[in-house]
């Protein structure tokens, strides 16, 4: 999971693992079980991204995360070519932000390559069983 300082990668993640959601700030990589969480950070700073490039290696998919209460894109254009695998979005957050927002997330997302789009809410579960379906 690859996204900008807090647009609710590990949110996602402890919903998709059952887990209580609790605010974790993620200072490194965490890999559970087969899902790898990355500090918001490596997508920021430029001297990071090939820590992401690395963490992608030995996966199978890169799920690239915009949050629909984030007006800027940040993720370059054709980001997705950075790596070896597939690269889907998932535009999150969409509890908290009107339709116009969602889609200029997904916009986003679809200018760095991604190839299919997910809308949720960790929080809610929407979109939820959506996106678990094309992970598993």
């Amino acid at each position: 999971m690859i996204g900008s300082v807090g647009c609710g990668k590990t949110t996602l993640m402890q919903r998709l693992h059952g887990r209580e959601i609790a605010y974790e700030k993620t200072e490194t990589i965490n890999t559970e079980d087969n899902v790898v969480d990355t500090p918001g950070e490596y997508l920021e700073l430029p001297f990071y991204k090939h820590a992401l490039r690395l963490a992608s290696f030995d996966r199978d998919l890169v799920v690239m995360l915009a949050s629909a209460t984030v007006a800027e894109a940040k993720f370059p254009p054709g980001f997705s070519t950075f790596f070896t695998v597939p690269s889907i979005g998932v535009v999150t957050k969409i509890d908290l932000a009107e339709q116009p927002a969602i889609d200029m997330a997904a916009a986003h997302l679809r200018e760095a390559g991604a190839t299919e789009i997910f809308y949720v809410s960790a929080v809610t579960g929407e979109g939820i069983p959506e996106l678990e379906a094309r992970l598993d």
